[in-house]
């Protein structure tokens, strides 16, 4: 009997080494909660977000999930994904409640720049401050690209690109890769703060800046440096801007084709930019190149106007380039969604979630999730490089910004078609 209890105790502890330890510690997990628009003109960002970044966590547990600080393996799980509809007051509702309702230790969105600027106003400045009642809770934002929205507070972080080098630098590509391309105007949707900002503070003067020549209403305080000439821009070119949820844009179309210019920038979301092109085809408006907003190279372009997009160029941090982003593309096709600037930020920020995990040693407790979400965003700050879908991402984080690879993209024949890869 005694040899049997031996066999039988060596056996059950066998058993016990044999069976994964993410299953063991089922009755922790690693908690994220999502937010971003699910309705709306925006709606497809957030959709593809939750999309990515479900997948990605449910890579995460098949591969046996994320080591705790007690040597354990943990699931990590989506609480929930709430729609924010790109309003303020959503998100800030959405933040607080999630923070003094829900164990995440993370929260991860939101879609709009302007929203996350808000929200990121309620966040507590500076880690240390024991004066400032501002929410304590990290945010690692998938979107959100307008620069510089993380320097707002020490718990924000994004992981997105930077449109000031990448417009600078397509540009300066396009000035050698096009030489007959001299002139250039354009329009945007004033209502939508990235689109509109990021059109009249970066993209026109980053074009003025690699000798293109603007040909729209008079700017005379146009030139070579971020911001020179933005108001003006804005005051001056306003006939040819449009809203979001404009149908027509006969007016602004009629306006460009007037000016001739070889190259036309279309700064807009998805929506917006393709009804104005599908009114620049109707109008016969034929540049010889078209530039877009970052954010519509996507999917829902192609979906809304194959035809009419054909040809324009935009620079993404995001195309199917390496087998990690492929697999990837194919994993949240298949649930759903779409992969593209935005939401393959939300795929990594699974992972990189994982890392400041492990890197923190998190309990993932009741009784231990402040501290928890303090250890993280410290483990998160701490991260200096990360891996991205297509290629390493670098972070500072002193500001809680990224540094992300970057290519440029064409619609060819109605599908996205890597032209530039200025890594290369």
């Amino acid at each position: 009997m005694k040899h049997l209890s031996k066999l039988i105790g060596a056996s059950l502890l066998l058993i016990a080494l044999s069976i994964p330890q993410s299953v063991i510690s089922a009755d922790r997990s690693v908690k994220v909660l999502g937010w971003g628009a699910k309705s709306g003109p925006l709606k497809s960002f957030g959709v593809n977000s939750e999309a990515a970044l479900r997948s990605a966590v449910a890579e995460i547990n098949s591969a046996g999930g994320v080591r705790m600080g007690d040597g354990s393996m943990a699931p990590m799980e989506v609480v929930s994904y709430e729609d924010s509809a790109c309003k303020k007051d959503e998100a800030i509702a959405i933040l607080r409640k999630t923070a003094s309702t829900t164990d995440a230790i993370v929260g991860m969105g939101t879609t709009c720049s302007g929203v996350c600027q808000a929200m990121f106003g309620v966040l507590q400045k500076k880690v240390e401050d024991t004066s400032d009642s501002g929410v304590q809770m990290p945010i690692l934002a998938d979107t959100c690209i307008r620069p510089g929205l993380a320097k707002i507070s020490e718990w924000a972080f994004r992981n997105v690109p930077n449109e000031i080098t990448m417009y600078d630098e397509l540009f300066k590509w396009l000035r050698t890769a096009y030489p007959n391309v001299k002139t250039f105007t354009g329009g945007s949707e004033t209502d939508q703060g990235h689109s509109f900002i990021t059109y009249t503070a970066i993209i026109v003067q980053m074009a003025v800046k690699h000798g293109f020549e603007w040909v729209g209403p008079s700017v005379p305080e146009l030139g070579p440096k971020v911001k020179q000439g933005m108001k003006e821009l804005q005051s001056a070119a306003k006939s040819q801007h449009w809203l979001m949820g404009d149908t027509n844009y006969t007016v602004q179309a009629r306006k460009i084709k007037k000016q001739n210019a070889d190259m036309v920038i279309v700064a807009s979301h998805p929506f917006s930019a393709c009804g104005f092109m599908k009114e620049m085809k109707r109008q016969r408006i034929k540049p010889k190149l078209l530039v877009g907003l970052t954010s519509s190279a996507s999917q829902e372009t192609l979906n809304g106007c194959m035809s009419a997009a054909e040809g324009i160029i935009i620079p993404t941090g995001f195309a199917p380039l390496t087998a990690e982003a492929k697999k990837a593309n194919k994993i949240v096709a298949n649930a759903g969604g779409f992969l593209d600037l935005h939401s393959a930020a939300a795929w990594e920020n699974a992972y990189l979630v994982k890392r400041a995990v492990e890197r923190a040693a998190i309990m993932g407790r009741s009784d231990t999730l402040q501290q928890d979400r303090r250890n993280f965003r410290n483990a998160l700050a701490s991260i200096s490089s990360s891996k991205g879908l297509i290629g390493p991402v670098t972070r500072d984080g002193a500001s809680g910004e990224a540094s992300k690879p970057y290519v440029y993209v064409q619609v060819v024949n109605g599908k996205w078609k890597v032209i530039h890869d200025p890594s290369s």
